[in-house]
């Protein structure tokens, strides 16, 4: 009984450069083109970037393929695209919100894996400016907006069949940011006038919405400038500026709401994520050193990233799963800057391999790149801490490990699914972990109702699905749904005698991202997670 699952992970984004520093290159210099960025970046830590072409008046999306930029214009018609917003999906396919100066309305564009799909959301006059988007977990959009002809800040989401559109606060106005907590409740913050400017918080209850006043900014719609993220307790933190005293400054609640300047004659154009421990970072333009950066450890940690010219107007930051910060900006020269920071090892990559045998689970892999000084395999239960499974590295020319299904570290055991990673020890000490690759050791037959892990996973082209029946079965059927619940495979004609079965399915016409996988018998149900990759 054999089974491969193979996964290519590479480490590097692009050029070449020493290790641990910041990584310089302009994406789009066909004109003045780095205006309103938007950046994010997807599941392979590849960025993906909406921006205005300012030379063109278009709309355009820039994206990393892991050889070189791919860049395409979405929208041409006359004057649209100021004030883009840009949001990944489970799929990794782009979600754009902006403003068509011409028509004065809220556009959004997605796409779905073969054409931009392009609407028009709200075509009240003067609406659209400021937008600022985001998706829930069934993908569905939500978009924050200036209401210029009301001065009022707008919210719209789609609810699957039509765009449900509502005024949030009828003093809101200026720039806005929003963002999702982990019940798909809208949180925005932005900034209103009534006497002076105040930075302003406004979230969903599920019920009505609750604003407050987070802090008086000024006189200037410039304090309108601000970032907003949401940490693992949902709760908010803000970066913003304040136009009185020129300074970037920080808000968090956890409760109540602490303030705390970040650095004076600075923070424009600033923008804010939050890493896996929920301390900030951000991103912003200094008039007078250009692209700054700012991160807090005990205390806040700045520097300079591009000097040149007028560099780090619409500075828009994402953070990869290192946790190390990618910004995407406006350059020298008007054109479409990327700037990232972290390891330009010697290893560029590693394929990880999950062959599941009688005896355990070996696995495999290629390194591409120079020969490292050490290597360690690492195992996980499910979603668990990985930990090593052998006490002394193996050397860097070791190309395969085999664990056992009864001797060494934690004997494998029956029906259980597994995560694998390789890390890798260069010869400076640096450590880069690849992975996961999931494999289940089958094990004997077993006296339940089991549903194995689907292997393999991520599938490509075609997924095997392997279950058990304890016993005769009058109905059994296996099934895939998307994350929206949506029926996209079933086969009802499938084994129900006792014993241990597989079916084969084709996935080759299947969208990449994430899907569940169902077993339904007469005796009970389960699911297993699927993830589709191209």
């Amino acid at each position: 009984m054999k089974r491969l699952i193979c996964v290519l992970f590479v480490l590097a984004l692009a050029g070449t450069a020493s290790a641990q520093e910041w990584h310089i290159e302009t994406v789009d210099s066909d004109g003045i083109v780095g205006y309103y960025t938007s950046l994010a970046l997807d599941s392979s830590n590849r960025p993906h970037i909406s921006y205005y072409d300012y030379t063109n008046d278009d709309l355009k999306y820039a994206r990393w393929d892991g050889d070189e930029w791919n860049i395409e214009t979405v929208d041409s018609e006359s004057w649209v695209g100021e004030y883009t917003s840009l949001a990944l999906d489970s799929y990794n396919y782009p979600h754009i919100s902006y403003y068509d100066y011409t028509n004065d309305d809220l556009k959004y564009a997605r796409w779905d894996g073969d054409e931009w799909n392009i609407e028009t959301v709200d075509s009240e006059s003067w609406v659209g400016e400021y937008t600022s988007l985001a998706l829930d977990s069934y993908n569905y959009p939500h978009i924050s907006y200036y209401d210029d002809t009301n001065d009022a800040l707008k919210y719209a989401r789609w609810d699957g069949a039509d765009w449900q559109i509502e005024t949030v606060d009828s003093t809101g106005r200026g720039h806005i940011s929003i963002a999702l907590d982990s019940n798909d409740h809208p949180h925005i913050s932005y900034f209103a006038y009534d006497v002076n400017y105040k930075l302003k918080y406004a979230r969903w209850d599920g019920d009505e919405w609750l604003i407050k006043t987070v802090d008086d900014v000024g006189e200037d719609d410039l304090a309108g400038y601000n970032s907003l993220a949401l940490d693992s307790q949902n709760h908010p933190h803000i970066s913003y500026y304040d136009t009185t005293n020129g300074y970037l400054k920080y808000v968090w609640r956890i409760p109540p709401w602490h303030i705390e300047t970040v650095e004076g004659y600075s923070g424009l154009f600033n923008s804010l994520a939050l890493d896996s421990d929920n301390r900030p970072h951000i991103a912003y333009y200094c008039v007078l050193t250009g692209l700054k950066y700012a991160h807090r450890d005990t205390s806040w940690q700045i520097e300079t990233v591009d000097s040149e010219g007028y560099a780090g107007e619409y500075a828009s930051i994402d953070l990869d799963t290192l946790g190390n910060p990618h910004i995407a900006y406006r350059a020298d020269g008007g054109h479409l800057g990327y700037a990232w920071y972290g390891d330009d090892s010697t290893v560029e990559g590693a394929e990880l391999c999950a062959e599941v045998r009688d005896e355990g689970v070996l696995l495999g892999w290629t390194i591409t790149g120079d020969t490292p000084a050490g290597l360690r395999v690492l195992r996980s239960v499910g979603e668990g801490e990985p930990v090593a499974i052998h006490d002394n590295p193996l050397p860097g020319t070791a190309t395969h490990y085999l664990d056992r299904k009864d001797k060494g570290f934690q004997p494998l055991a029956a029906g259980m699914e597994y995560r694998y990673w390789l890390e890798v020890v260069e010869e400076d000490g640096t450590v880069n972990r690849f992975g996961p690759v999931e494999a289940t050791w089958p094990g004997p037959d077993t006296d339940r109702l089991t549903l194995y892990a689907p292997y393999p996973c991520p599938a490509t082209d075609q997924v095997t699905l392997s279950y058990c029946l304890p016993e005769n079965t009058i109905k059994v059927e296996l099934s895939l749904y998307d994350l929206s619940g949506r029926l996209v495979a079933s086969s009802v004609n499938v084994p129900t005698t006792p014993g241990r079965h597989e079916v084969v399915y084709d996935t080759s016409d299947l969208p990449p991202g994430v899907y569940i996988a169902s077993l339904t018998t007469d005796t009970g149900a389960l699911t297993r997670r699927l993830v589709i990759t191209r």
